[in-house]
């Protein structure tokens, strides 16, 4: 039996932008911790490469998520594809959790880096695939918005956390971590899938009847569910009859260009220091 589906937009940008939240979660899970008594203890006073090392571990899982991330969304599809990230999530905190040294610490640290990867590439997607036109900008600005409460949230927690006696003080705080993921887990089987995935795997008739539910309160045959959907389905033709496939459509043809600039506008964002915590 298949549950029911969630078709307000900012709803549904709502809950899976918790995805956002998990980065948030775990860019300050260490920058909130690492001043702590408790933790300079257990871990020997960490410094330098070991401490570099813990603290860019998450950076680490997060270029392997990315690179993976998109073969295993057009597999299962963008929303499937944030749920299996969220397994990562689990495992990478009950890892830290459970850490009784760097090693584990460093593991967990990756595992949770694949799904910071997954989800902060395939969670715009979706947004952008599911919202209306003149509602993507603001929608995906939603995204951010969850990363910084997530941030926010974690800093509070450690605070909290810091007044907890030995090792317990820094576990409770990345076991807390299991809750958004848990959330999402739980969430995620009510939102309905992308239309643009659906028609790309020649599911129309889904595609259609979820498009016309977001964009119409589901009247097939309304001006803008018809314009989407042709938008859709020619986008979908031109990249089938394109010369090149793959990674080859990003360089070929001066291709190289655009994707240079995008490649160099999101580089730059993170080397400014946005995400130094």
């Amino acid at each position: 039996m298949e549950l029911p589906k969630i078709y307000n937009t900012y709803f549904l940008a709502i809950i899976s932008t918790i995805g956002g939240m998990l980065f948030g979660f775990d860019i300050s899970s260490m920058s909130a911790i690492i001043g702590t008594d408790q933790y300079v203890e257990y871990f020997n006073n960490p410094h330098g490469i070991t401490q570099g090392a813990i603290g860019s571990a998450l950076a680490a899982g997060s270029v392997v998520g990315a690179l993976f991330a998109g073969l295993v969304s057009d597999k299962v599809g963008r929303r499937d594809a944030i749920f299996l990230a969220c397994l990562w999530w689990l495992l990478g905190t009950a890892i830290q959790v459970a850490c009784n040294g760097y090693g584990m610490l460093i593991a967990g640290r990756i595992l949770n880096g694949v799904c910071v990867g997954v989800t902060s590439s395939q969670v715009p997607v979706y947004l952008a695939e599911i919202a209306k036109k003149e509602k993507r900008g603001s929608i995906i600005v939603i995204q951010q918005l969850a990363i910084e409460v997530g941030i926010l949230l974690m800093f509070f927690i450690g605070y909290g956390c810091s007044f907890i006696a030995g090792d317990a003080s820094f576990r409770t705080a990345w076991g807390i971590q299991f809750v958004p993921a848990a959330l999402l887990m739980l969430l995620i089987p009510f939102l309905p899938r992308s239309p643009r995935w659906l028609a790309k795997v020649g599911r129309d008739e889904k595609a259609i009847h979820i498009l016309a539910r977001i964009q119409a309160h589901g009247k097939k045959d309304d001006p803008l569910v018809v314009a989407e959907w042709e938008e859709i389905t020619a986008i979908l033709a031109a990249e089938r009859e394109a010369p090149y496939s793959g990674w080859r459509r990003f360089v070929k043809d001066g291709m190289w260009r655009r994707s240079f600039a995008g490649v160099s506008v999101q580089a730059w964002q993170q080397l400014s220091g946005a995400n130094v915590r």
